[in-house]
C-alpha cells in the first residue's frame, strides 16, 4: 500500500511539473501574440506621426521609445486562467537598420514581440523588436495544474487496463464456453482476485463439470474455499469420485462439499473395527478382511512402542507374534482358515510379506501412490541378523481406532 502509495505522488508530481510548464508556454505564447496583434494595429500608425513630427529619425527615436515605453509599462493578461501577472515591455530596437522585411505579426521563440511596419507608401519595412516580462502566479499555476493532473490520474486508474495475454486467454476461453464477451469480461476480473489453489479448482471444474463458470466461480469465492492451501489441494481431488458422478449440478455441488471435508480432514489414520475398514484423511477404504487385521497388528505394535516387525527366518516361523494376530483376529471376527494357518504354522516371513504388500496395494488404488506413501511401511535391515524389519511409517500419534 505504501509502495502504491509513493508511486503515485511521484508520478502525480512530475506530471504536475510537465503540466505547469505547458500551461506556463501557452499562457506567455498566448499573450505575446495577442500583444503582438494590437501593437500591429495601433503602433505603425503612432510610430509614424511622432517620426514625422520630429526633425529626423535619430533624434525621434529615444523620445518615442521613452514614451512608448511608459504606455508599455503595464499591461494587464486577460485569460481564464491568470497565471500571468502584470507585464511590462521594453523596447530594444525601434527601426530595422538593414530594413529587411518580416512576415506580420511574428513572435520569435523567444520572449520578444517583433512588430513590422513602414512609413506611408515605402515598400521599406521598419522593424520594432520589444521585450516582454510578466510576473507569475506561481500558486495559481502549480494549483490548478496539481489539481489537473490529480483528475487526469484519476481518470486513468478507472479506464480498463488492457489484458495481458493471460488474461486474454482466460477471456476467449470463457467464450468458447458460451459466454458474452461482458460477462467474460467480468468474470475474468473475478478470476484475477483469486488465490493459485482456486485459480487451480476453478481451471479443473470447468474442464470437468456441468457447471456454468459463474456458478463455479460463486462456490469458490466463499469462505470455506479460500482458506483451502496447496498441500490439502491433492486430498479434494482424489476424494471427488469424478467417475461416477452424472452430468447434472447437484451431484457435483455435493461432491465438491464431500471433497472439501477430506481435505480439511486430519492427516489421521484411524481403524474402524466394526465395519472392518480404515479411514485415512477422512478417505474411507474398505480392506480385505485378512490383510485389514495385519494392518490392524502393525498399528497397534506402532502406538505401543517402535512397531518394528523383524521378518521371521525360513526356517523358524515366529510364534510369539503370531499368537498376538490370533487373539486379534478371534476378538474382532477374523477368518478362520487364517487363524488356523497361524496356529499350525506360526507367522512365516512370507505370510507378512505377502499382505504387506497386499495393504500397499489396496492403499495405493484407493489414493493414489503419493498421498499412500506416508500410511504405508518402512523398512530397514537388521545388522544383527542380516534381515528386514517393518513398521508404519506413520507417527503413533496419528493413529486411531473405532472399537465399538
Amino acid at each position: 500500500m505504501t509502495r502504491h502509495f509513493y508511486r503515485g505522488l511521484v508520478v502525480w508530481c512530475l506530471l504536475t511539473t510537465v503540466l505547469s510548464g505547458l500551461a506556463f508556454w501557452h499562457a506567455q505564447h498566448s499573450f505575446r501574440a495577442h500583444l503582438s496583434q494590437s501593437l500591429q494595429e495601433q503602433l505603425p500608425e503612432r510610430l509614424q506621426l511622432a517620426l514625422q513630427n520630429r526633425l529626423s529619425h535619430g533624434g525621434a527615436q529615444p523620445w518615442v521609445t521613452e514614451r512608448l515605453e511608459q504606455d508599455l509599462a503595464s499591461i494587464v493578461t486577460a485569460g481564464r486562467l491568470p497565471v500571468l501577472g502584470p507585464c511590462r515591455a521594453h523596447v530594444i530596437q525601434l527601426l530595422d537598420d538593414h530594413g529587411s522585411a518580416v512576415n506580420t505579426g511574428t513572435v520569435t521563440a523567444s520572449a520578444e514581440v517583433i512588430v513590422p511596419w513602414r512609413f506611408g507608401d515605402s515598400e521599406i519595412f521598419e522593424r520594432a523588436r520589444l521585450a516582454v516580462d510578466c510576473e507569475t502566479n506561481m500558486p495559481l499555476l502549480v494549483g490548478s495544474q496539481g489539481l489537473l493532473a490529480l483528475l487526469l490520474l484519476g481518470g486513468m486508474a478507472l479506464l480498463p487496463r488492457p489484458l495481458n495475454s493471460s488474461a486474454r486467454a482466460q477471456v476467449q476461453s470463457l467464450m468458447a464456453s458460451g459466454t458474452g464477451y461482458r460477462a467474460a469480461r467480468r468474470l475474468q476480473r473475478q478470476l484475477a482476485q483469486l488465490n493459485s489453489v482456486q485459480r487451480q479448482l476453478f481451471s479443473y471444474f470447468s474442464q470437468a463439470s456441468p457447471l456454468a463458470p459463474a456458478e463455479i466461480l460463486h462456490r469458490l469465492s466463499q469462505s470455506d474455499i479460500v482458506v483451502l492451501s496447496a498441500p490439502q489441494l491433492p486430498w479434494f481431488h482424489r476424494a471427488l469420485s469424478v467417475d461416477t458422478l452424472p452430468a447434472q449440478k447437484a451431484p457435483w455441488l455435493e461432491a465438491m462439499d464431500t471433497a472439501l471435508a477430506v481435505a480439511n480432514a486430519p492427516d489421521q489414520l484411524t481403524f474402524d473395527c466394526r465395519r472392518l475398514r480404515v479411514s485415512i484423511h477422512g478417505i474411507h477404504i474398505a480392506l480385505s478382511k485378512t490383510p485389514f487385521f495385519y494392518y490392524l497388528w502393525y498399528a497397534r505394535l506402532r502406538t505401543q512402542g517402535e512397531g518394528w516387525v523383524l521378518n521371521p527366518p525360513v526356517n523358524r516361523p515366529d510364534r510369539e507374534n503370531a499368537q498376538s494376530l490370533i487373539e486379534l483376529m478371534e476378538f474382532h471376527g477374523g477368518h478362520a482358515k487364517s487363524i488356523n494357518d497361524l496356529r499350525e504354522n506360526g507367522l512365516r516371513a512370507k505370510t507378512l510379506d505377502q499382505n504387506r504388500n497386499k495393504i500397499r496395494d489396496e492403499l495405493v488404488s484407493a489414493l493414489g501412490e503419493d498421498l499412500a506413501s506416508a500410511y504405508l511401511f518402512t523398512s530397514e535391515r537388521d545388522f544383527k541378523s542380516g534381515r528386514y524389519r517393518y513398521r508404519l511409517g506413520l507417527d503413533a500419534a496419528s493413529i486411531t481406532f473405532i472399537t465399538h
